[in-house]
């Protein structure tokens, strides 16, 4: 039911109407102090004013006040339930909260209200691939595709879910299609032209990114791809284009966010250590300003994880006999992706990567009326955990395959969760050097998930502190062999031993295609943190390792 506001005379409605629309202008010109004196003109003539409210909101979430945007957006709904860039905007920052089921239903009250917007379906798809909901958002995209075939920006979400979903041809097809529409468009030569490197293709890959960099030379989204096109050995045309491209960029822009780790890395080839880690260093620091990590929040969780899961919790099991899933857990940069190439291999596997579907089971398992909490799941009983268990398979299993990966980072502080849903689950660790774990999360967390631990060597070394104790707890609640110990060293000197043990353990038979890794030159990545022992003490120190 929406929420009555103080009625005013038609003076006053005419003199709130020309607030809001100076309010508006002022916010779409970043002025957000101009802004909120304005919102507050408008709350004195009529309290719970909606649009200011909603303007309020717009100002929060861009400064980083996510929670208190939420409630501002749910006040603005609770005024005006039939606006629906009220209800659009409330879904969003749900999804930048990585509430996706939340935003789901958001966005589709915004679309009940208006079912052909544009934004409010690509937001919707947005919300959808989060929960892995892959045909779901490509069909919708396919229709808004259908509305308007010559819309660029239909087919470039288009693109980006098929390439999430791993429908390669599907993903190739849109940006043709896009390109065929506008063949200058700089972003889909970029993205057509990474597309054609990660399936091998690398002459075609590379003419596109050169393609990029002749429409427009300071692209910066180019210089990814054009680091990783080869291992560099001296100073080339490349090196010097990558160069000036850096020192042009902006102090703190996104262009020089991107560029620093791309630089960083064809430093790194080089062999000029100290240069490349002041571009990590460099690249770090404006993500850190941007993403507001909340250390001490961050490991209180952690902390509360091992103390929900006792012995007593984790022997309460629900009765799922399946053993097909392999759940892939440990610190990014670990080696996981490596282990789920390899099982991939293997022709009674199935790859699904991070599919968050145990984090989709769990939104499930949750309302509005009854939150999901860790409180509530430590006095779950075997029927719930059963039913949890359930839920996951059905969004796990996609086709007859035996078993299936499934390599969501977040899965580390669930296992608990998992042993007792799925007590015949496989629980995959994967464990490498912690200075190589963490300068290897540091100098690509441009690319991983936004955790925000990642883009400080000291709340990085903490959070790895943490994590090794994390470990160590599920080992100590749960049963002995429960969890598989994969080491990274051993996986690149012998492949073969190491990956007939581990499918031993998951039930599978030996096959040569998992016994031998193709993915570049894997031995660099052993002790790569010894070219910056100097810059890595810090975490010498809060690891306690001896460097």
């Amino acid at each position: 039911m929406a929420q009555v506001t103080k009625k005013v005379s038609n003076s006053k409605r005419r003199q709130i109407d020309a607030l809001v629309e100076q309010s508006a202008k002022a916010l779409n010109q970043a002025r957000p102090d101009l802004c909120e004196q304005l919102c507050m003109r408008i709350d004195q003539i009529q309290p719970g004013n909606a649009d200011a409210a909603s303007m309020r909101g717009v100002i929060a979430s861009r400064r980083g006040y996510l929670p208190q945007a939420v409630q501002l957006f749910r006040q603005a709904v609770a005024v005006a339930p039939r606006r629906c860039e009220f209800h659009a905007n409330l879904a969003a920052i749900h999804l930048m909260q990585g509430e996706a089921v939340a935003a789901l239903e958001s966005y589709r009250r915004a679309l009940a209200l208006k079912p052909y917007q544009l934004q409010i379906q690509m937001g919707c798809a947005s919300a959808l691939v989060a929960l892995s909901r892959f045909d779901e958002a490509v069909s919708l995209m396919q229709s808004a595709h259908k509305q308007k075939p010559r819309d660029t920006a239909v087919l470039m979400k288009l693109f980006h879910i098929c390439h999430a979903a791993d429908r390669m041809p599907d993903a190739e097809a849109a940006l043709q299609q896009l390109l065929a529409i506008d063949p200058a468009h700089v972003e889909a030569h970029c993205r057509y032209g990474e597309l054609l490197l990660e399936a091998g293709r690398k002459p075609e890959g590379e003419r596109e990114i050169r393609e990029v960099l002749r429409l427009d030379p300071d692209y910066a989204d180019a210089a990814r791809p054009l680091s990783v096109l080869k291992r560099y050995s001296e100073c080339d045309a490349d090196v010097t284009l990558l160069a000036g491209m850096y020192e042009r960029s902006s102090e703190g822009s996104p262009e020089q966010l991107k560029l620093a780790f791309a630089y960083g890395k064809v430093l790194d080839d080089l062999g000029e250590y100290d240069a490349a880690f002041d571009c990590f260093a460099q690249g770090n620091a404006i993500l850190a300003a941007e993403r507001h990590y909340d250390q001490d929040q961050e490991l209180a969780h952690l902390q509360m994880v091992m103390q929900t899961y006792t012995p007593a919790v984790v022997q309460q099991q629900a009765a799922i006999d399946d053993a097909s899933p392999l759940f892939i857990v440990g610190m990014p940069h670990s080696g996981g992706a490596l282990v789920e190439q390899l099982l991939g291999a293997h022709p009674d596997v199935a790859v699904r990567g991070e599919c968050g579907c145990l984090e989709e089971a769990l939104q499930r398992c949750s309302s509005q009326d009854a939150p999901l909490s860790l409180e509530a799941m430590a006095d779950w009983q075997p029927e719930q955990w059963q039913a949890l268990g359930q839920r996951y398979l059905e969004l796990l299993h996609s086709d007859s395959a035996t078993c299936y990966t499934d390599s969501t980072l977040s899965n580390i502080r669930l296992i608990g969760a998992i042993h007792c849903a799925l007590p015949k689950a496989r629980i995959i660790h994967v464990r490498r050097d912690p200075l190589d774990t963490c300068l290897s999360i540091y100098r690509n967390s441009l690319f991983g998930s936004a955790s925000g631990y990642e883009n400080n060597l000291g709340q990085l070394g903490y959070y790895y502190r943490m994590y090794l104790q994390l470990m160590q707890h599920w080992r100590d609640v749960l049963p002995t062999g429960a969890i598989c110990e994969v080491e990274y060293a051993l996986l690149v000197s012998d492949p073969e031993t190491e990956m007939r043990k581990l499918l031993d353990y998951c039930g599978l038979e030996p096959n040569d295609a998992c016994l031998q890794p193709d993915h570049g030159d894997l031995a660099d990545a052993v002790a790569a943190w010894k070219h910056y022992e100097k810059q890595l003490q810090p975490l010498v120190k809060i690891l306690g390792v001896t460097a």
